[in-house]
């Protein structure tokens, strides 16, 4: 078996992303019920599935995402509490035809930085290489 994630990094491509919305929190999903959960996913995921589609991020053989959620006011969410919100992000990347599926073998990784607390957005940074490469 091979590990495609051993790639050159001049191989590799970055691209951002950025969802201008408050991240929606584990907690506010969970306190939810499951039509208010419907409603955000819905939303995360169409919205990260536009701005694919608007950067023409082409299909990739696997990627690794680097998430930086932004929010303006409150207590400083945990870190990792956005869970969520890049969950339906990387499902509208999958929409969007930047990856067939979600599992391990396409999503190599997922990095939380902490929150930045200037305004309310979610930024996924998403690391990779193009499907169309040889191996």
């Amino acid at each position: 078996m091979e590990c495609f994630c051993q790639a050159d990094e001049s191989e590799q491509t970055i691209y951002r992303l950025e969802f201008n919305q408050r991240p929606w929190l584990t907690n506010a999903e969970r306190a939810g019920n499951r039509w208010e959960q419907a409603k955000q996913t819905k939303a995360w995921r169409a919205g990260f599935q536009l701005l694919a589609k608007y950067e023409k991020i082409p299909p990739m053989a696997w990627i690794t995402v680097t998430v930086e959620p932004h929010q303006k006011g409150g207590r400083p969410q945990d870190v990792g509490a956005c869970n969520p919100s890049v969950k339906a992000a990387i499902d509208g990347l999958v929409d969007a035809g930047v990856l067939p599926d979600d599992s391990s073998m396409f999503v190599r990784s997922i990095t939380y930085l902490p929150a930045k607390t200037d305004k309310n957005s979610l930024v996924i940074y998403i690391r990779g290489v193009r499907k169309e490469r040889t191996y």
